[in-house]
């Protein structure tokens, strides 16, 4: 059995060799004994802690001692419930450290005799818990920015995203702005410039106070010389975490004023470098987090504004091609139409909105001898310079025939070999109509091509069904034409398929759909007609979509 002696030489041991902080308080939470790893932690002496309450300590100063002595005496000492693995933070010069604490009571008998406090120095695994957590965090922002970052072609919606993204996991605030020349379709900066105008193209300010100054739309003239555009120049991200950051790189005092007088402490601007090309810049800032950003920070969001800059510059390519394809497209069809004696005529022709290359839809109207009028629309399959080019052809071919009054069937035979000659791939379809003022009859004869519509005078409508032509370049006819009288009033409505087709429905529920675009839209104007049709139809096509109406007229 062991003797008393044996049992304090073992405590004595214990306390003498233990890695980790160990205390002894009595009922009434003074400390009677502690050992060296204890006193090494706290760097006081015995003489500083022997007797006195936590409270009493110098340790007021770097941890929360009241919190401690609250629980060691009612908790642990009253109420006999131990604390496992508290975690307590320290604030010291060096930085905060954190301590793992364990405390419970110890009795003898039934007699409370105090309790036994045991502290740990955690902080390296809670710092290396802490930077996987971070890791894991912006690992999965950069995954997260594959799927949210770049869903449209939209310049303004890309810098919106990008925005959204860093807000609140990396910032506070967050605000995008684009070069202006780069948004007009210029070339980029000129980095010798005196001042830069950037336009702020998205802002996230969730905080009850609000903290930017400038508003999405707003033009922002900056000097050259200030230190997040130098920096911006320089393609390199700027990070300010103190005043002395700020006024180092050239902020006016003023301005830092105010930003610190409204709780914002930490900025990063980051620029915006997308194939060499520098596009804006994205501004960070923290208020309400306490933390400043780490370098970690600035390469998370260089990497995400990297991204983002791929997109804005798609985006930006986009317009720009697709600017230019809508060009090339308006000069290759009619600049004018002839006035007709008995045909009032009104036209459009509308681009589609997601796709940059240029389209193979056309129509045309070509005078003929005694007053008869040629109304023609097609459409070349598919899209690019080539489907330009045929159809290109194929307007020339058809104007140059129809001066030779060759009949439509014809016509259409020599339309097969311009459209052959540009191989198997090739195809496109077309309508022609022939209409003669004097007897109001017309002639109509169709490649392949949706029917045409017609509203009568007294507002309804009609589908004429016409023999079902081979598409031009298949086979070369044989074609037929079918004559229909149109009524004084009378509208006839050619256009091409991208008005009427929707994924997943026939032609005949298009049909359905315009003819009662016709039916319901204004009689009294032909233009207005036009706009009414597409803006029930085609709003934003996915087609190139070409529409004419033509109304009779009677003739003196």
């Amino acid at each position: 059995m062991d003797t008393p002696e044996l049992s304090l030489r073992e405590l004595d041991a214990l306390f003498r060799q233990a890695p980790v902080g160990m205390v002894f308080s009595d009922r009434d939470v003074r400390t009677r004994r502690t050992n060296a790893a204890f006193r090494e932690l706290f760097d006081l002496p015995d003489d500083a802690l022997i007797g006195r309450r936590p409270t009493e300590t110098g340790g007021a100063r770097y941890i929360d001692v009241g919190l401690i002595e609250r629980t060691l005496a009612g908790q642990v000492i009253r109420d006999g419930i131990p604390v496992v693995h508290m975690l307590l933070e320290r604030s010291r010069p060096t930085g905060c450290q954190v301590l793992a604490w364990t405390a419970f009571r110890v009795t003898d008998d039934g007699q409370v005799l105090g309790a036994v406090s045991f502290l740990a120095d955690i902080t390296g695994p809670v710092n290396a818990a802490t930077a996987l957590q971070q890791a894991n965090s912006r690992l999965n922002l950069l995954q997260r920015a594959g799927s949210e970052i770049g869903t449209t072609l939209d310049v303004h919606r890309t810098a919106e995203e990008l925005a959204a993204l860093a807000v609140p996991k990396l910032a506070d605030r967050a605000m995008v702005d684009l070069l202006e020349s780069m948004l007009e379709g210029e070339d980029p900066a000129d980095t010798s410039a005196q001042e830069l105008r950037f336009r702020r193209v998205a802002v996230l300010d969730p905080g009850t106070t609000k903290m930017v100054d400038y508003a999405v739309g707003d033009l922002i003239t900056m000097s050259a010389s200030v230190g997040p555009i130098a920096a911006f120049l320089r393609g390199e991200p700027l990070l300010a975490r103190r005043t002395t950051d700020l006024l180092q790189a050239g902020m006016p005092r003023d301005i830092i004023q105010a930003a610190l007088d409204r709780g914002l402490h930490t900025v990063m601007t980051v620029p915006l470098v997308a194939r060499g090309v520098t596009l804006g810049l994205a501004i960070l800032g923290r208020a309400e987090n306490p933390e400043p950003y780490v370098e970690a920070d600035v390469q998370l969001v260089s990497d995400l504004a990297a991204r983002a800059a791929v997109h804005i510059d798609n985006a930006r390519l986009y317009t720009r091609e697709h600017d230019a394809a809508v060009t090339l497209q308006h000069s290759l069809l009619p600049r004018d139409i002839p006035p007709v004696p008995g045909l009032d005529v009104a036209y459009r022709y509308r681009p589609a909105s997601r796709t940059p290359e240029i389209g193979g839809d056309w129509f045309d109207v070509i005078g003929l001898d005694r007053g008869r009028v040629a109304l023609v629309v097609g459409d070349v399959i598919g899209h690019g310079i080539r489907a330009s080019a045929t159809m290109g052809q194929l307007r020339t071919t058809i104007v140059a025939l129809a001066h030779l009054d060759c009949p439509a069937e014809e016509i259409m035979r020599q339309l097969c070999r311009v459209v052959g000659a540009h191989g198997e791939e090739a195809g496109a379809t077309c309508l022609h109509a022939t209409y003669d003022p004097q007897t109001r009859r017309c002639r109509l004869t169709s490649a392949g091509h949706p029917p045409p519509v017609v509203r009568a005078p007294d507002g309804s409508t009609e589908v004429i069904w016409l023999p079902a032509g081979l598409v031009l370049g298949v086979g070369g006819g044989p074609y037929q034409s079918i004559d229909r009288p149109l009524a004084p009033g009378s509208i006839l409505a050619l256009y091409t398929d991208g008005l009427i087709e929707r994924p997943g429905e026939d032609l005949e529920t298009g049909l359905s759909r315009l003819a009662r675009a016709l039916a319901e839209g204004p009689a009294h104007s032909l233009d207005e007609l036009c706009d009414s049709v597409l803006a029930r139809l085609a709003p934003h096509p996915r087609d190139d979509v070409a529409l004419l109406l033509a109304r009779t007229t009677a003739v003196s």
